[in-house]
């Protein structure tokens, strides 16, 4: 069965219970107190464990976050004990945070879901304006970039990172094109907030325009975050900082059979 919650409070749910479905919509994730769940990943090839999560871990956040899709099936492999978490109470903690860190977090969940070959739903035009502050006391350092322009390259120092306005942005690795990111998607901020070479290529497709975003806007936007959020957009940016994600995604978009992905995945 699947479990569906109506309140915020303690729940409990028997082993075999499957607190999340693989491609479902929620409004609901789960602080575990006690009891172990099974991280799965459906595949053409059948089922793949991708993680075992006992107490402490949260799952089920991603889909609270950017009201996507579940990434994973999450079933209880004994007696859980839970804390639920619903989408109203998230969204009002990233409400009250700076518009950077909500493009932060959905840019980085939306990685984690490209790497893993799921679908993602890019952002509608009638949603408004892309821009990182609500306060109009400050000019965005906004720029325009014509069609190829490189904002970095591979290997490349990281000094900004770039909240895309208008236009599209192609990710490429190698000989490999890992994604092409749209208006609200953020990139280049792994390499700023690691303080660590570019480990991939950016291209401008099109006619594109993007806001250049600076190491100190990125921690100031951290900062602000309640402390789950921020918690979580250290895990987000150091699973993303494995060299599994960018091989992964390489091989999907080469649809090629991927390599297993870590098990740190969450969904």
């Amino acid at each position: 069965m699947t479990a569906h919650a109506k309140s915020v409070g303690h729940r409990h749910f028997p082993a075999g219970t499957v607190l999340i479905r693989q491609g479902d919509t929620g409004d609901c994730g789960w602080i575990l107190e006690s009891g172990e769940v099974e991280v799965a990943l459906e595949t053409p090839a059948g089922l793949k464990r991708l993680a075992i999560l006992g107490p402490g871990a949260l799952v089920g956040e991603m889909a609270l976050i950017d009201a996507g899709v579940r990434s994973a099936t999450v079933t209880a492999l004994s007696d859980v004990a839970a804390l639920e978490l619903t989408g109203a109470m998230v969204r009002r903690h990233i409400e009250a945070g700076p518009p950077l860190a909500s493009y932060l977090l959905s840019s980085l969940i939306t990685a984690i879901r490209r790497a893993h070959g799921l679908w993602v739903e890019e952002r509608n035009p009638k949603d408004g304006p892309v821009r990182s502050r609500r306060s109009f006391d400050r000019v965005l350092d906004r720029r325009g970039y014509s069609d190829g322009h490189v904002f970095f390259r591979q290997d490349d120092s990281a000094t900004v990172a770039y909240l895309i306005q208008f236009g599209q942005v192609s990710i490429r690795r190698d000989d490999a094109e890992l994604a092409v990111l749209g208006p609200g998607r953020i990139f280049g901020e792994l390499a700023l907030l690691r303080a660590q070479p570019r480990v991939a290529t950016a291209v401008a497709v099109g006619q594109t325009t993007c806001e250049v975003i600076r190491r100190e806007d990125f921690k100031h936007a951290i900062s602000a975050m309640p402390p789950i959020l921020r918690s979580l957009t250290r895990i987000y940016v150091e699973m993303l900082s494995n060299p599994l994600y960018l091989t992964l995604s390489a091989r999907l978009n080469r649809t090629e059979t991927p390599p297993e992905p870590p098990a740190e995945t969450l969904p």
